[in-house]
């Protein structure tokens, strides 16, 4: 995954590419959020399967 942080007012704040970093090591506030560049590209479909993953993860 291409991870990227956005602030609260949707401006980039920085990637969130360390693998083995835990989101708490990341300046990441409310209402920041977190956007995976691969998911908007057609040309991969992962969409649904992403979606379909954070969502799982999302309701635990």
């Amino acid at each position: 995954m291409d991870l990227e942080l956005y602030s609260a007012d949707d401006r980039f704040c920085m990637k969130l590419d360390q693998d083995d970093a835990l989101l708490g090591s990341y300046p990441v506030d409310d209402g920041c959020r977190i956007h995976d560049s691969r998911i908007s590209s057609p040309a991969t479909g992962l969409a649904s399967a992403m979606t379909n993953r954070w969502g799982s993860m999302m309701a635990v």
